[in-house]
């Protein structure tokens, strides 16, 4: 990183997720006072529930013409990988009005575009940190694959790998035996067909990268507080923030508490269309880590199966339920005899964790990164939805570049925040 920051200030920021902790040292690294709020340690959150994928290629936003026709499915198939519990529907109308709306052809095309620049460069920047915090070896390269049962499933991924060409993602398909020489583990029925991209990286421990990135950021002089905020004030040159411990004031705010961050914003004058896409995962146990070799997507099963550090890891759901609903486990459970059907060595083998996590999704699949149009004195870091593993890097160095001035890596127009007036 080259440090041209200006004069040191003191910045807070909310969230010690994989954003939050890369963002704090991207700052303590710059030479500014950081405070980092949270109660829970770094990346305990829904950092670490992922399937440890850093995409270079995930330009394929969630609303799509294919999404889009299956939205009744949502409501109707209580056991289908993608639902709308009936409570939320309601507080949900205004989210779900404009992802329709960014379901549309032309809007699709734009959204991919806009995501390409943040996740071409997604690998890089979380090298440029890892590299800071001394944790190389936690980024791995085996790339990300998803494997196609027949010809038929395979052909209805050309409207995605058109988006991927346009904007000039390298991928490789693969046939049955191409497919079986990277993942022997695999049932070769489920996988005649593979489509991998082996520029993305791998993170088997993604809570560890997030503490390496904390821990990092307080080795450059910043602070953690466990402390819940339970508001925010605009001042004359700086926000005032109401923690546990009582008021603060810093110079500069970043919000980077996921699915929390709505409600923040709002306090400073900033509205946001975020929900909270629910993502479900099961563990099989240490002794399975070693049946895949990388994280492997099969769509046709609504799953992703990734070799953790603790484990085998089965992801999958999408549920908006909002963040006080009880977590329903019963669609990820009915998964698990296919998840033993695509990797036989499964077969006999428990899962021995559940865990549910609340992905902050905007309607349109951007994050929602830059400063505050009210004032430059606040920041916004979040809304990442399925990508935060992938962005959490490249939207820290953005941040940075915010707060120091410099040039913009990646021009900031398609992520703030005044697309939601």
């Amino acid at each position: 990183m080259v440090n041209h920051a200006p004069a040191p200030q003191d910045i807070a920021v909310i969230g010690a997720g994989l954003v939050g902790s890369a963002c704090a040292l991207a700052l303590a690294e710059d030479g500014h006072r950081v405070t980092l709020f949270d109660p829970d340690p770094p990346g305990a959150g829904t950092s670490s529930g992922n399937a440890g994928g850093i995409v270079t290629g995930a330009v394929v936003p969630t609303a799509t013409s294919q999404v889009l026709r299956a939205l009744p499915s949502y409501v109707l198939d209580r056991n289908g990988p993608a639902v709308l519990r009936l409570r939320h529907a309601l507080h949900a109308l205004p989210w779900l009005w404009r992802f329709v709306r960014a379901g549309r052809p032309a809007e699709v095309a734009r959204i991919a575009a806009a995501l390409w620049p943040l996740v071409e460069g997604s690998l890089t920047a979380h090298r440029q940190l890892a590299r800071l915090a001394g944790a190389d070896g936690m980024i791995t390269d085996e790339g990300w694959l998803k494997v196609y049962a027949s010809d038929a499933e395979f052909a209805a991924t050309a409207p995605d790998r058109l988006l991927m060409d346009r904007c000039g993602v390298r991928y490789q398909v693969l046939d049955q035996a191409e497919v079986m020489a990277l993942e022997p583990g695999l049932n070769p029925d489920l996988a005649r067909i593979g489509m991998h991209q082996p520029e993305s990286g791998f993170v088997r421990d993604p809570r560890g990268l997030a503490q390496s990135y904390a821990d990092a950021a307080l080795s450059r002089g910043a602070r953690h507080l466990c402390q819940r905020v339970r508001g925010l004030v605009r001042r004359p040159g700086g926000v005032t923030i109401h923690a546990d411990a009582g008021p603060q004031d810093f110079d500069r705010l970043v919000i980077a508490a996921g699915a929390w961050s709505a409600t923040l914003a709002r306090q400073l004058g900033d509205r946001v269309s975020l929900d909270t896409e629910r993502g479900y995962h099961l563990g099989f146990g240490a002794q399975t880590a070693g049946l895949l070799r990388r994280p492997v997507g099969l769509p046709a099963l609504g799953m992703v199966l990734s070799p953790m550090q603790g484990g085998l890891r089965l992801v999958s759901g999408d549920e908006l339920a909002g963040l006080t609903a009880p977590p329903d486990f019963r669609r990820i459970r009915g998964l698990v005899p296919q998840a033993r059907r695509a990797v036989p060595g499964l077969s006999e083998q428990p899962v021995t964790s559940e865990w549910m996590g609340f992905r902050p999704s905007t309607p349109d699949s951007l994050p929602v990164i830059g400063v505050s149009p009210h004032g430059p004195e606040v920041i916004h870091a979040f809304g990442h939805g399925h990508l935060g593993l992938t962005l959490a890097a490249i939207t820290a160095l953005m941040v940075a570049d915010a707060v120091a001035g410099r040039p913009p890596r990646v021009e900031p127009r398609p992520y703030v925040i005044g697309r939601f007036r």
